[in-house]
């Protein structure tokens, strides 16, 4: 056994030296005839061809992440970016980001009108967003009611930018504090703006959901403009309108006023679902003028929309300040004669045991109540549910130039 692997390693030995000797040979000579040097493969069109790393693993589609920067780089492609099925630019970032948050909760004070967006699980304004650069303002709306993640935070609103503009957005998923400063603590995200000085394009969409509710519709134009001979003039806008939906059930006290007998209840009282959006129009434009040593550049946007939704049900037996002040033992009075001429009387809500009493009863002694005694159950039997909504707008302009001056100056 010895023997034969002796032999063996000797034959692989000198197949090595043979190979070793083949190689050495055939570079010699190359440099004595000193032929043409070697060419790289080429194209079709003669152009060549130059590879980098290539991997064959894991994947058949072009990877968007920036493998060779030192925190992860997400880059999205314009066209794909808006292929999304997503009509508003938060939902396309969440679908395609990861770590990205952002969600439509139907009761959420002015954040109805502002979603915040988190990018790491940190605060909106943690987030660092950019426009073609350019450091981005913050929305009007501090988060009041943010879940505890965003409350008391003002982050930029980057729905009132149509994806219909965005040659590129750039996501850095990383802390970027030290470079950016302190509102990029979360990461920093970048949207490049299309530009374009010929051509355009006209968008129609329209959809709802399988319940039948929440149509909606939105159009999108765009179109180049050729500014001076080297310019560009990009202008992209975008239309949108939303029905709201309604995915509630009937809240256990409201039903429990209901089987009382107080008349008005609405089933559901209270709606769960995403608000009505009147209009939502956005503008953006993008524009620059290329110059032998100096650039022109702008870009702007202005932006408006109408939101309206639900509210928190105000209960006609037990809504504090409203309708009672005793957690609803007894109805609230409010006596409108300042002389106190009259005393009025109280009127019970409930039993001993704490159980509503029927409506017909209540009904009758808030009949019998003096004329300056006033009570909100007459005017709203089955209590009410207010509707919160309002109207943002949104513009900015950035002007700028850049380039080389004088002894090196950029």
């Amino acid at each position: 056994m010895r023997s034969i692997a002796r032999h063996r390693l000797a034959v692989a030995v000198a197949a090595m030296l043979a190979a070793s000797t083949t190689t050495s040979t055939a570079f010699a000579q190359s440099v004595d005839d000193e032929p043409a040097a070697p060419q790289p493969a080429s194209t079709a069109d003669g152009e060549p061809t130059v590879l980098d790393t290539v991997s064959v693993l894991g994947s058949r589609t072009k990877p968007r992440t920036e493998a060779s920067s030192a925190v992860p780089i997400d880059i999205l492609d314009g066209e794909k970016f808006h292929q999304q099925p997503s009509v508003d630019v938060l939902d396309k970032m969440r679908t395609l980001v990861p770590s990205f948050n952002v969600s439509t909760i139907p009761i959420d004070d002015a954040a109805t009108l502002v979603r915040p967006a988190t990018l790491r699980g940190l605060p909106p304004d943690n987030t660092l967003v950019l426009v073609n650069g350019k450091r981005r303002h913050r929305a009007a709306v501090i988060t009041f009611l943010g879940h505890g993640l965003s409350d008391g935070s003002q982050g930029p609103d980057i729905s009132v930018l149509p994806s219909m503009a965005l040659e590129q957005v750039e996501v850095l998923r990383d802390g970027a504090a030290a470079q950016y400063g302190s509102d990029a603590i979360a990461g920093v995200i970048n949207f490049s703006l299309k530009q374009l000085d010929h051509g355009g394009a006209v968008e129609a969409f329209a959809g709802e959901y399988y319940e039948g509710d929440g149509i909606t519709e939105q159009y999108s134009a765009q179109v180049g403009l050729p500014l001076t001979a080297r310019g560009f003039a990009t202008l992209t806008a975008e239309w949108r309108s939303a029905d709201p939906t309604s995915r509630s059930v009937q809240r256990d006290d409201a039903a429990a006023v209901a089987a009382a007998g107080y008349p008005g209840v609405a089933d559901p009282v209270q709606v769960w679902g995403s608000p009505q959006t009147h209009e939502d129009m956005k503008f953006v434009a993008n524009f620059g003028i290329p110059g032998e040593h100096v650039d022109f550049y702008g870009f702007g946007n202005y932006a408006k929309r109408d939101v309206e939704g639900s509210f928190y049900y105000r209960n006609p037996t037990d809504r504090a300040g409203v309708f009672s002040n005793d957690g609803g033992n007894t109805l609230l009075i409010g006596d409108l004669d300042a002389t106190n001429a009259v005393t009025c009387p109280t009127v019970a809500l409930r039993d001993a045991d704490g159980n509503l009493l029927p409506y017909a009863g209540v009904a009758a002694a808030v009949a019998a109540l003096p004329a300056e005694c006033f009570t909100h159950l007459t005017a709203f039997t089955g209590g009410f549910t207010p509707r919160f909504g309002g109207r943002m707008e949104d513009h900015s302009l950035v002007l700028g130039f850049k380039g080389m001056w004088g002894e090196g100056w950029y």
